[in-house]
């Protein structure tokens, strides 16, 4: 069996921004995939897979793939139609660019608002444990939110109030939409890594109550993101439905 024929196995956390980017990739592509959920205490199965102990993890011909960006090149080395990125050299350094917005900047906002607002966080912690036992969810409940405004504060974002970063998410969306006014797609005349990319972190953002009203005041972000969704499978399955979930009660029963 030739590589080509190998299932792909992507190993998840099902709330994650870039499993569900390499989600939308592997739809994109057309492929067919299996999926396979973790729970957040399996660190030592993950560093198993890949040693950086992080998910998304790709399971292809006996190798695993790990980061989302190596598997992204991946999959395209060996699925390149339809293309992830434009054969214009400036146009794909303009790609690289978005990703890495996206997956390095983008990131922090969709932890921000979806974990560290206690309202956002009421939706959004049950979907982190899901997958964990009744003990770890109950601990976690009291850590998650704690640790990740650590992780951000040490980043940056968590040094600034609440109307800054709020200013500032406003700016991004402000941004994407006045890039939007130049055509359909972030970069080129079709889909790319860039859209995918971007709407992966945007979509969570979205899932905050700040987030979805900010998004919601820019007509093209708007239209822009249900073209992304249409282009890469919709809710794509092992995905949540936006804006559902259970009560943070719910968890810890």
């Amino acid at each position: 069996m030739s590589s080509t024929d190998s299932p792909l196995i992507l190993h998840q956390f099902l709330i994650s921004p870039l499993c569900d980017k390499v989600r939308r990739i592997l739809h994109f592509k057309q492929l067919d995939y299996e999926v396979r959920e973790y729970p957040l205490a399996a660190r030592s199965e993950i560093r198993a897979m890949y040693a950086a102990g992080k998910l998304p993890c790709l399971e292809h011909g006996g190798q695993f793939i790990g980061d989302s960006t190596d598997i992204a090149h991946y999959l395209e080395e060996q699925f390149p139609q339809p293309a992830l990125f434009p054969t214009d050299l400036r146009q794909r350094g303009l790609v690289h660019v978005f990703e890495d917005w996206a997956d390095e900047s983008l990131y922090f906002y969709e932890m921000y608002w979806r974990f560290t607002q206690p309202h956002n966080a009421a939706r959004n912690l049950p979907r982190m444990l899901h997958s964990d036992k009744r003990w770890f969810r109950a601990l976690m409940l009291r850590l998650i939110p704690a640790g990740i405004r650590k992780i951000i504060e040490q980043q940056g974002l968590g040094r600034k109030s609440r109307e800054h970063v709020l200013r500032d998410l406003n700016r991004h969306i402000t941004a994407l939409d006045e890039r939007l006014q130049l055509g359909e797609w972030l970069v080129g005349e079709s889909l790319t890594l860039a859209d995918i990319s971007v709407y992966a972190e945007l979509g969570c953002v979205r899932d905050s109550r700040e987030g979805g009203e900010l998004i919601a005041e820019s007509k093209l972000v708007s239209a822009w993101m249900s073209r992304v969704e249409e282009a890469t499978g919709g809710v794509v399955p092992g995905s949540w439905e936006p804006g559902g979930g259970e009560a943070l009660a719910a968890v810890a029963q």
